[in-house]
């Protein structure tokens, strides 16, 4: 092996051929952590006591599996996953989920960070995304790597894993310790077989186990009574969950049948826990995860910092480098009392600073009176106001509530917060609701608690106020306008209030506030933010209401239990407003967080309970075409293979193709078993050979049918009959919205059987669906920050852009030009805007490595505007950390200052994009703040319902379509001003139809 370290691998694709190590770092922490305790103290530390064992091994096992690969197989791509907090979307859907796992060994904390370096240290990407979990980036690699065609190790013995293996994709369990030693394990391969050893069941039906069996380690809480053995047995009976719950009432174990049908929401809640999402949109792409050869110079100094002599040496002989020839890396080279840990929870504000000091962030340091040093006055009181949860009052009476009420109206500011049977806002029953008047006042007031002992007569406990007495005085409250109501995620109160026909007038969001200041730096949930920048930890939901099996609904919870827990959070959202309106202020971020985010809380809450028709029967009869389709190809693929076998079973598959039927390019896995991974399957297809070929067909219809045909149906809610999703506003760096439960940004629309899909989402009768897209609005506003003459002329023109930008490059008229060539052309047009490098443009037009450089350079020199934009955006980053939209959105990257070179040209791209992509994801904003205004002010009745990317989607009768469609088209292309006048037009494409395929 040679130093690699000055020639990174291009990034590519994986495809056939490729082999991607998905490594599962989060867990091998832990793991190599218990493995150091075994092993001579000596080797735990470094000189200044710095703990560092868990790091040696893990180096060991990195530079193993770079430099060998493991059982044979060296890796295309590697991606070291870790992650990144603990607040997953799971705990926003189940907030009890994974919450009393013990804090991490007191050792192993200064080492988390150490890790992440190691990984740099050797050349490769740490990859972390906030709201999800490790494993979730695992599924979604995993499954762009199979579609791609390449083969997939997955490297963990988590068994939440093991749901993801199929046709070329393994599990890979390294050796667990001294193979001597009690309780080791040799490393092994995790197939099939061995899923069906432990789970009873086939992978693909692993998540419905851990559905009913829970898991007391994650919380999970599954269903009373059953476990992993008698789960299989029930699913191997009964086919899925779904079916399983459906009949539970033909069990004939009495118990057994009872728990199913009593708990079956819990199975479903578990269900979700469970299962992996596979469909993250990827901040690092799988793409940039090219195995890179070691990183000597790099790997050595790292490790020369963290004194690992041994495999210091062992790098620098096999990599021909004089190791004393490399300096220590001097960052690492600092006391070890900057690792300790620092302290947290409820003493920590009354004890110190608020946390944002704890962690080095200075004041800001402001003259007298400035906006900055009011910040810091802020700071201050708010540290020395501790937070004291035994001095909230429960509220009991309707004279201590009209107290309260008058209290707010009088000071012009409360703190508002509600508690529900739900984390589905179209669901949940109002259970109480919190104020907060000023730091360290609050209260709860309870309205539906029941009695655990009078369940069944729905007894409620005593000392509440009744919901039809106080609900009608918070009304008053709310809907005051001249009353700022001060809320944390308001969206989800605000659907919550409109079930009890409250609308919240008048409004500030923390967590906007939060991503308008700091997006990109972090998660912006409460116990987050608390902890950040207040010191305190407040009171973990499964305190009050349990965890597991032992999971109470919080109208259960005790009510002196409840008030702290709930005016707590009041308390908490009314500090960080104080700290974050004056932040705002100081920063400069007022006018985005009113304009961009603030007015967009409304919006969607209404969007959201509107929701959108689905045509249950179009769903019905696709899934049966797809079924009936799949099934002739069955038939087909037995005909052709000259008997009757499980399509569905790898194994059987592979014993037909290159046992029984000797088909080339047969090569067996590591299990024994012959490949038969989408790669494998599309090259025979390639050569002609049908049965590969009708095979491959029969594994997309029924995935499509899985995936959507049957589950969007699930998604209907019974009280509206529409399909309700989530927008979640502060889910990226840039701006863009992001959908989920169901996500109806990513509905397939690439092939025919995709599109159909579409047709099912339909109108109301006596009305039509409105899709209103954006034609090429990145491109437009590249155009606009990047000074481009020729792209500004060609879009005031209205001329074919791509075919523009092929005439400019390539010397060809734009009148009759070949599609081709506009095809090429339009490639790099989007690729520029995305970082594309030159192999990555080779693989996507088919062409030579240096044609497609030759395409790019002559790209910049035709536009050279663009050049000088893209080092613009990368200085500003590094100057500054952020990059901001044209309406002044900050976009924050911190790993801008990488010492790892692809780790810094990713994030790089990444500051190139986000304007761009920020600016787009901003003006779609200020439309979908005005659409409803201009549409009431022209006396139509149409209603926004979705927003997909640069794409609205309305409801309109029928009568109004005509008049609907030029309004909506005129919000939209004047959605910049009066802030902006763009200096390109921007076009809307807008069509009605009865569904959204045929209107998009």
């Amino acid at each position: 092996m040679t130093d690699a370290s000055s020639a990174p691998s291009a990034p590519h694709s994986p495809g056939p051929g490729d082999h991607v190590f998905l490594v599962d770092g989060s867990s091998f922490i832990f793991r190599a952590y218990f493995q150091s305790m075994n092993q001579d103290a000596r080797y735990n530390y470094r000189s200044d006591r710095l703990p560092t064992g868990a790091v040696r091994l893990f180096c060991n096992v990195l530079y193993k599996m770079i430099r060998e690969g493991v059982m044979g197989k060296k890796p295309t791509h590697l991606a070291i996953i870790f992650d990144k907090s603990e607040e997953s979307f799971r705990k926003e859907l189940y907030p009890p989920y994974k919450a009393h796992r013990p804090p991490p060994p007191e050792e192993l904390v200064p080492q988390f960070p150490l890790m992440r370096d190691a990984v740099r240290a050797f050349g490769l990407r740490p990859v972390e995304q906030i709201r999800y979990e490790a494993d979730d980036l695992i599924a979604t690699y995993c499954r762009i790597a199979v579609e791609g065609g390449a083969d997939v190790t997955i490297v963990s013995a988590d068994k939440d894993l093991m749901q993801l293996i199929r046709p070329g994709v393994v599990m890979f369990d390294p050796a667990s310790g001294d193979q001597k030693a009690k309780g080791s394990r040799p490393e092994r391969v995790i197939g099939e077989a061995e899923v069906l050893e432990k789970f009873g069941v086939t992978p693909d039906k692993v998540v419905d186990v851990q559905a009913l069996a829970g898991d007391s380690t994650d919380n999970v809480p599954g269903v009373p009574g059953i476990g992993v053995k008698t789960a299989a047995q029930l699913l191997n009976e009964y086919g899925d969950l779904e079916t399983l719950l459906a009949r539970a009432g033909e069990i004939k174990q009495a118990k057994r049948r009872e728990n199913l049908i009593e708990h079956a929401g819990l199975a479903r809640i578990s269900r979700e826990l469970v299962k992996l999402v596979t469909d993250v949109v990827l901040e690092t792409p799988i793409e940039e995860l090219v195995a890179p050869g070691i990183d000597a110079r790099g790997a050595i100094a790292f490790l020369k910092a963290m004194e690992f002599s041994t495999l210091t040496r062992r790098i620098a002989e096999d990599t021909g480098i004089d190791a004393a020839a490399v300096e220590p890396d001097e960052f690492l080279k600092v006391p070890a009392s900057d690792f300790a840990p620092a302290p947290a929870g409820p003493g920590a504000a009354a004890g110190g600073p608020p946390a944002e000091a704890q962690s080095g962030a200075p004041p800001l340091g402001g003259h007298a009176g400035t906006p900055a040093a009011l910040v810091d006055q802020v700071r201050a009181k708010l540290a020395a106001t501790p937070v004291d949860v035994g001095r909230y009052e429960t509220v009991s009476s309707l004279e201590a509530l009209d107290r309260w009420i008058a209290e707010a109206r009088e000071r012009g500011v409360v703190a508002f917060d509600t508690e529900t049977t739900s984390l589905d806002a179209m669901q949940a029953e109002m259970v109480g609701f919190s104020l907060a008047l000023e730091p360290g006042r609050a209260c709860y007031v309870p309205l539906r608690h029941r009695d655990k002992a009078d369940l069944f007569g729905a007894g409620l406990m005593p000392g509440q106020v009744a919901p039809e007495e106080a609900l009608p005085r918070l009304k008053l409250l709310l809907e005051d306008a001249s009353v700022l109501k001060i809320g944390q995620n308001l969206k989800y109160d605000a659907l919550v209030m409109q079930g009890e026909a409250i609308r919240i007038a008048s409004y500030d969001d923390t967590m906007l506030m939060s991503y308008v200041l700091d997006a990109g730096k972090g998660n912006h949930g409460m116990d987050e933010l608390s902890v950040r920048h207040l010191g305190h930890k407040p009171i973990a939901f499964s305190e009050v209401a349990g965890s597991g099996k032992s999971l109470i609904g919080f109208d259960q919870v005790p009510i002196d239990r409840a008030t702290a827990y709930a005016a707590e959070d009041a308390d908490v959202t009314l500090r960080l407003w104080l700290l974050f309106k004056a932040r705002l202020v100081a920063e400069g971020m007022l006018t985005v967080y009113e304009t961009l985010e603030r007015p967009l809380v409304a919006e969607l809450a209404k969007m959201e309970a509107r929701g959108i028709m689905i045509d249950r029967q179009i769903l019905s009869r696709l899934s049966g075409e797809f079924a009936q389709s799949a099934a002739r190809l069955e038939a087909a693929i037995h005909e052709l293979a000259g008997e009757t076998f499980n399509v569905g079973s790898p194994k059987q598959l592979g014993d037909i193709l290159f046992g029984k039927m000797q088909l080339p390019g047969g090569r067996k896995t590591p299990t024994g078993q012959w490949a038969t991974s989408a790669s494998v399957l599309e090259d025979l297809a390639e050569q002609g050979l049908e049965l590969p070929r009708r095979i491959v067909e029969w594994r997309q219809l029924t995935k499509l049918k899985s995936t959507y045909t049957d589950a969007l149906p699930t998604y209907v809610n019974p009280r509206s009959g529409r399909v309700h999703t989530s927008f979640a506003l502060a889910a990226t760096t840039t701006g863009r919205l992001s959908s989920s439960e169901p996500n109806l940004q990513n509905i397939p629309v690439r092939t025919e059987e995709g599109r159909k899909i579409r047709t099912a989402f339909i109108a109301a009768p006596g009305a039509k669906l409105i899709s209103a897209d954006y034609s090429q609005i990145e491109l437009r506003v590249l155009a606009h920050v990047a000074e481009i003459p020729q792209l500004k002329q060609a879009f005031a023109d209205g001329i074919d852009i791509h075919a523009m930008t092929a005439s400019e490059m390539f010397g060809v008229p734009v009148h009759g030009m070949d599609p081709q060539v506009r095809r090429r052309a339009k490639a790099i047009n989007f690729g520029i805007i995305y970082g594309i490098s030159a192999f990555g443009l080779a693989n996507q037009l088919a062409i030579s490595r240096e044609e497609a450089g030759a395409y790019i350079r002559r790209y910049f020199e035709r536009f050279p505007g663009i050049r000088d934009y893209m080092d613009r955006m990368k200085a500003e980053c590094r100057n500054q950390g952020y990059v901001t939209t044209v309406f002044g959105r900050k976009c924050h990257f911190p790993a801008i200052e990488s010492r790892n070179p692809s780790e810094r040209a990713f994030v790089e791209r990444q500051a190139i994009n986000a304007p761009i992509q920020g600016s787009a994801a901003d003006i779609i904003r200020r439309a979908m703040v005005r659409m409803d205004a201009a549409l009431a002010k022209a006396s139509l009745s149409a209603r926004m319902l979705l927003q997909v990317h640069d794409e609205l989607v309305f409801e309109a009768p029928e009568g109004e379509v005509e008049a609907t469609l030029p309004v909506v088209t005129a919000v939209m292309e004047g959605a910049a001003l009066p802030a902006l006048s763009l200096k390109v037009p921007l076009k809307v494409d807008a069509r009605a139809a009865d569904n959204w395929e045929e209107a998009h």
